[in-house]
């Protein structure tokens, strides 16, 4: 099989489908990217996982951001992370240490801690690979619909925010062959971005109410808010990815236009540099957010001082079209995500070593 996550069919054929067919467990898998069960109280526990084996200095830190954010995408609130990191055999002890404090670094942005996990050394990998699962408790949940087109599709903050974090600094000293110092430092500081906490808090404050919820005092509230009714984080595969994930999830066709989909110039210049595609790469920060009223979200963003843009429409068809002016190309299914080409690149005259 390719590298990277598996495809649609695979994963459907060989994972999701075994899971489905469990007649003893109702599962969760292929509707969320949370897990959920009950605890001792009735309260819903949500588990969320990340693997992250591009090579950065900053795995563990992306790892544990990006579980916490499928949990923060799924209305619910992180409580505590456990790290699995296994290590090649000519690891050095600083280099663990490096690992756990990127890990602690990202536990106290989101206020958990590291309760467990396991560190192995094994022939079995060429790199660190670090898997972060955060647990949390969902507090908030939105409304089902019978149809999900007509919709907007609202984009936060900009693409390829967590790839240009990375490359940025995996390849400073290839990047500043052509470009000035301070646009490098400041897409190193894009890692920054990466969390989706305050995006989601922001969705969950417009989500469409369930009829008759108890969330507002008056039911005129409800109609007062921008009526979101689905999120989902741009993680692995990038962009195009996660918009085949929203319109495979929601069951309905997209239209997209490329040129409203926000990218920062660092990240053009950053990309076009190293000859790789933006809108196929990792961009942990970023939100997808189908909703009634687009710009009324838009403007919620903006109050809260976050990028945000309506970037298409969902429709009732199957396309999933991606409009560039006046031509018209159909959204491939998930592609390997374009950071994951930094592994197989070794001359030393274009990454740091």
């Amino acid at each position: 099989m390719r590298i990277g996550k598996v495809t649609e069919s695979v994963l459907n054929r060989s994972v999701l489908k075994l899971i489905k067919s469990d007649s003893n467990k109702k599962s969760a898998a292929g509707r969320s990217d949370c897990a959920y069960s009950l605890d001792e109280k009735g309260s819903t526990i949500m588990t969320a996982v990340s693997t992250f084996t591009a090579i950065s200095e900053e795995a563990a830190y992306y790892a544990v951001h990006n579980a916490a954010n499928n949990i923060f995408c799924d209305g619910g609130k992180p409580l505590m992370a456990v790290l699995n990191v296994m290590l090649p055999v000519d690891t050095e002890e600083a280099e663990l240490k490096v690992i756990m404090r990127r890990a602690i670094a990202a536990t106290n942005e989101l206020g958990i801690a590291v309760e467990g996990g396991h560190t192995e050394v094994t022939d079995a990998v060429s790199r660190p690979m670090i898997t972060a699962v955060v647990t949390g408790e969902k507090s908030s949940q939105f409304s089902e619909k019978k149809s999900y087109a007509g919709l907007d599709i609202v984009m936060t903050k900009w693409a390829a925010v967590e790839g240009t974090a990375i490359l940025a600094s995996e390849c400073a000293e290839k990047l500043s062959e052509r470009l000035p110092d301070y646009m490098i430092r400041e897409a190193q500081d894009f890692k920054k971005l990466v969390s989706v906490r305050r995006d989601a808090e922001i969705a969950l404050e417009n989500r469409l109410e369930q009829p008759g919820c108890n969330s507002c005092e008056e039911t005129s509230a409800c109609r007062e808010t921008s009526g979101v009714v689905f999120l989902h984080d741009i993680s692995s595969g990038g962009v195009f990815a996660a918009l085949w994930d929203i319109a495979a999830r929601a069951r309905c066709g997209i239209e997209v236009y490329l040129k409203k989909i926000p990218i920062r110039q660092e990240t053009i210049e950053i990309t076009n540099h190293l000859g790789l595609n933006p809108y196929q790469m990792i961009s942990g920060g970023s939100l997808l957010i189908l909703t009634d009223d687009g710009k009324g979200l838009v403007r919620a963003y903006e109050e809260a001082g976050i990028n945000a843009e309506i970037i298409g429409v969902t429709t009732d068809s199957n396309d999933k079209k991606i409009i560039n002016d006046d031509e018209v190309r159909y959204l491939d299914k998930p592609q390997p995500d374009e950071i994951l080409k930094l592994a197989g690149i070794t001359s030393a005259d274009f990454m740091v070593q």
